[in-house]
């Protein structure tokens, strides 16, 4: 008689965001066969510069989503960022509730279903805005617009492509119980296919013992949606966030973009905007350095050989090629973080996760901040964290997890 074999979980999703100009480094990684990302969160601003990329991925059978920035076109600031004035569906003017609420926001889904398929991108992130509180009457005209975008796909032969909702709001209404309750009976209702988590401040950098518990702890709430949770800009602990089965996949930029804020909406810019360089990725602390941070800490002793990557297959001349080019060593080393929890059954990936990064990096980051003092935030952070999870599996709080996106319709919804 043979073995009854245990199936198979479904790979944790892992989206990557390329910036302006990440597409090279991503273009070169594909032809090798390693891209080894679920998809690629294509930024309608920059989707000419990265053709190339984005037909590649397709071919590779790996998602394309769109972002359509329409919450930047909803604020000043967020219509000042390069390139969003000039998107096809842009107003004159910032967007308000009422260009929306009618013809104007059937007009703009329209628009969006026929770039999805003139673009032959395999996914598009739903047109909403910042909302801040579950009572704001955006998310009323959010949820018209998504039922909206669902009907354009349709109608162009496009039903099998996903529309996945990304959720704009500040920690304390993801976090409040009546709040949540009231997000989740409208989001119930709605064809989407997943929710994509942008909540106000949190990430790596913003991730201190409370607010890391009740994002957890909000995640499991939203469980009973039946729907994947992926969790964007949340960097780093992103990877624990997957551990746990709070969310089914993570969204990251290349190296930058730890961090959710809402400040994008609403701070003025200073000067021109320009995006800081690549920072060098230590994956064994889960930490990032400068590349001039990076050279010096390198020449400290013991650090090459402890910190360094040893893989020839991402980092042919080691240390090298790990601080000169840092893009291609974090893509590889992210997907290689989440291909480990994704080979590990849904109820050990917390185990695995304490055990083999999280307690070691708590560890090693002791030395390492003798070699770079700003390390001793990291290492604050990785103290906190190593309590704060400790203490939910102790309690035996880690009792749900997420769905996995795999890029299909996972159900109809409303219509």
């Amino acid at each position: 008689m043979l073995p009854t074999l245990r199936p198979v979980d479904p790979p944790l999703g892992n989206y990557i965001r390329p910036g302006r100009n990440d597409h090279l480094v991503l273009l070169q990684l594909a032809a090798e066969n390693r891209l080894g990302v679920t998809g690629l969160v294509v930024d309608a601003t920059l989707i000419a510069r990265q053709d190339d990329l984005i037909k590649e991925a397709q071919t590779q059978g790996t998602e394309t989503v769109l972002d359509p920035r329409t919450a930047d076109l909803a604020s000043e600031t967020g219509l000042s960022l390069s390139g969003v004035a000039d998107l096809p569906w842009a107003p004159g003017t910032t967007h308000s509730i009422d260009d929306l609420a009618g013809p104007g926001g059937l007009l703009l889904a329209e628009e969006l279903a026929e770039f999805v398929v003139k673009e032959n991108l395999t996914a598009i992130l739903a047109p909403t805005h910042v909302l801040a509180s579950a009572d704001d009457p955006w998310l009323r005209v959010d949820a018209d617009l998504t039922k909206q975008l669902r009907r354009g796909l349709d109608s162009r032969a496009r039903n099998h492509t996903p529309i996945y909702y990304p959720l704009i709001v500040r920690s304390t209404v993801f976090s409040e119980p009546r709040q949540r309750i009231t997000l989740m009976n409208t989001l119930r209702s709605l064809p989407v296919d997943a929710i994509w988590l942008r909540i106000h401040p949190f990430g790596t950098t913003s991730s201190g013992p409370l607010a890391l518990r009740r994002y957890i702890e909000a995640c499991q709430a939203f469980h009973d949606l039946g729907i994947p949770l992926v969790a964007e800009r949340t960097g780093t602990v992103g990877v624990a966030l997957l551990a746990l089965g709070a969310v089914g996949g993570i969204e990251s930029g290349v190296t930058l973009g730890e961090r959710f804020s809402l400040d994008r909406y609403s701070r003025p810019r200073n000067g021109k905007g320009f995006l800081p360089p690549p920072r060098v990725y230590l994956a064994q602390l889960g930490a990032f350095l400068t590349r001039k941070q990076a050279q010096a800490f390198f020449d400290h002793r013991g650090m090459r050989a402890a910190f360094g990557c040893q893989d020839p297959g991402c980092c042919r001349r080691g240390i090298d090629d790990m601080v000169q080019n840092p893009r291609r060593h974090f893509v590889l080393k992210r997907a290689a973080e989440v291909a480990k929890l994704s080979r590990t059954p849904a109820e050990l990936r917390s185990t695995i996760y304490m055990d083999e990064f999280l307690r070691p990096a708590s560890d090693a980051i002791v030395r390492a901040s003798k070699a770079e003092p700003s390390l001793g935030a990291v290492q604050k952070r990785l103290d906190s964290w190593r309590g704060t999870l400790g203490a939910l599996l102790a309690e035996d709080r880690v009792n749900s997890y997420s769905l996995v996106p795999d890029g299909r319709r996972v159900r109809a919804g409303d219509e």
